[in-house]
């Protein structure tokens, strides 16, 4: 099937009322995040924070306290990575995280009726798999965003390297 042009001018007018309507509802800013972030709002933490052990998932220490360590600094990672990226894609990253945070598009798009906080790893294992497999470029767009940056903080983390059996990196 091939995409004719009324149909992707459509389509980019569709997506750039949802945009605008995210932004209007979200309000100028999210809560800011826990002390110390410099790009992650709450409403990024809560995604991230739902997202990163499903992605995660038999990477992570058994250990609960290793475990929940390992996940506060994967989200420090993350925050670290964001605050990196150029300006531009820090703001479409923003756009993302806005339009996942609200509840109808929560639960309309990914699939999720529950607060990012309290999904089920369920909800949000078919969230991410639906994004990864859908048609839409843009939905294997945010799978691709959550999970670059979920695996670069993660495997970015001196912390995660024994596990894998990565000595770390050569002294010269």
């Amino acid at each position: 099937m091939s995409l004719s042009r009324r149909t992707f001018i459509a389509a980019g007018i569709v997506g750039a009322a949802a945009l605008a309507a995210a932004g209007w509802l979200r309000g100028p800013h999210a809560p800011p995040g826990a002390a110390g972030r410099r790009a992650l709002d709450a409403d990024g933490e809560a995604i991230f924070a739902a997202v990163a052990p499903v992605l995660l998932d038999g990477a992570l220490p058994a250990d609960k306290a290793a475990r929940d360590a390992a996940l506060a600094q994967t989200l420090d990672g993350i925050d670290a990575a964001i605050a990196g990226l150029s300006p531009h894609a820090q703001a479409e990253l923003g756009e993302l995280i806005a339009l996942l945070a609200l509840p109808p598009v929560r639960y309309g798009v990914a699939g999720v009726s529950d607060a990012w906080p309290v999904a089920s790893p369920a909800q949000v294992r078919r969230f991410l798999d639906n994004c990864r497999a859908s048609r839409f470029t843009l939905m294997r767009a945010a799978y691709d965003a959550l999970h670059a940056l979920t695996y670069a903080a993660w495997y970015g983390n001196a912390d995660a390297w024994p596990a894998i059996g990565y000595p770390g990196p050569p002294s010269l």
